[in-house]
């Protein structure tokens, strides 16, 4: 004899129900926490910062990008060239390490113009304007044969970029002479 309280009665559809809306909720909101850290920097590339790139923390690809020789290490310091020191001569912390020799090297690659910051075990580049690069070729002392600047160039130097530099250099008092081009290429 059975009675009515051994028999197993279902669960009545009211908790089913709810049970399955809190799951559907619970996993919308794992979704959208998902989406929340995945636009916002973190998961498969992303950049652990987040925005558009375009806070105090980003850098520009003109104001960050470094070029070294083939066996350097990646050394950031974004106060590069961004605003002159007005304290010390207006001169930024890598024009004068750019100047601590008596000549200026000028990288040519492409259209970009980068001065080299000696002092350092592996040759480090930064970008800077061609106004800039006149500016810190007239400060420059020079060696024993009056060279003040010296201009490298890369294969994908365009010779238009050349042209100016050397025009802009004369034009500003620096002569041919005092202005080394070099014929080979540089890495």
């Amino acid at each position: 004899m059975s009675t009515k309280k051994d028999e197993k009665v279902p669960l009545p559809g009211r908790i089913v129900r709810g049970t399955s809306r809190a799951g559907m909720g619970g996993g919308a909101l794992l979704i959208a926490l998902a989406l929340f850290l995945l636009f916002r920097g973190f998961g498969p590339g992303g950049t652990g910062s987040s925005g558009s790139g375009t806070g105090e923390g980003s850098t520009s690809a003109s104001t960050a990008k470094e070029t070294t020789h083939k066996d350097e290490t990646s050394e950031t310091n974004n106060s590069s060239l961004a605003a002159p020191d007005p304290i010390i001569g207006g001169l930024t912390e890598d024009e004068r390490k750019a100047l601590s020799g008596n000549i200026l090297t000028v990288l040519i690659d492409d259209y970009q113009y980068l001065i080299e910051l000696p002092g350092t075990p592996v040759t480090i580049y930064r970008p800077a304007e061609l106004s800039r690069i006149v500016k810190l070729a007239s400060l420059a002392k020079g060696d024993s044969n009056g060279i003040k600047v010296r201009v490298l160039i890369r294969k994908t130097a365009r010779a238009s970029a050349e042209q100016q530099l050397q025009a802009d250099l004369e034009h500003s008092g620096i002569h041919r002479d005092a202005i080394m081009m070099t014929s080979e290429f540089a890495p």
